[in-house]
């Protein structure tokens, strides 16, 4: 297991950073049809161990991928969807993916030492908590029902956790060693201010 997950943590560095690496997964995987989103959705989910790190000590599997948690309009828009629920034996937890290269900071500084935080990171942040809220109403009223393996869901969803997968240091590389202390201080204070959303 260990050789495996070290083996895979590779595959990950490349995805990240080596320009080729998506498009050589994406056809040793046959995933040619796949956007770049997707790709990394397949490999989170053939790596759903990744999950499992560092959250509370909870081990937490894969329970449904894509789902819907509130009803759509009838041609099917205003459909809110999350990339993963994730769960342990009694809880779930929410994983919204968006892609490495997505902005974490804007280029201008506010006042006070302070670094814009980006629109993408923002709305990301709304979407999360769209999510929760849908999703603790349909769990609530029992409306879960089953995951796509023909399970019933019985885990429940009380201001579950969110987790948000974004961007990628790298985007900091080329600034002066103020400028990122500047952009890591302001990131991680707006990490450790939300409540139940973790954002790696």
């Amino acid at each position: 297991n260990t050789g495996y997950r070290k083996q895979q943590l590779d595959v990950f560095e490349k995805l990240l950073y080596e320009p080729d690496a998506i498009t050589e997964y994406q056809i040793t995987n046959q995933l040619t049809s796949f956007s770049e989103e997707k790709t990394w959705q397949h490999f989170f989910e053939k790596n759903e161990w990744i999950f499992g790190y560092g959250l509370d000590y909870r081990f937490n599997k894969i329970l449904q991928r894509e789902a819907h948690l509130n009803p759509s309009n009838l041609d099917g828009s205003n459909s809110v969807i999350v990339d993963y629920v994730m769960a342990d034996n009694r809880f779930t937890t929410f994983v919204e993916i968006k892609r490495p290269n997505t902005p974490l900071f804007k280029s201008q500084k506010l006042r006070g030492n302070c670094w814009r935080i980006s629109n993408d990171l923002y709305e990301a942040h709304s979407q999360i908590l769209a999510q929760k809220i849908c999703a603790q109403t349909k769990f609530e009223t029992n409306n879960a029902g089953f995951c796509s393996k023909g399970k019933r869901i019985q885990q429940g969803a009380y201001d579950p956790k969110a987790i948000l997968i974004i961007g990628c240091w790298s985007e900091i590389e080329s600034d002066s060693e103020y400028i990122q202390n500047l952009k890591i201080r302001i990131f991680e204070l707006f990490r450790r201010d939300l409540r139940n959303i973790e954002i790696i």
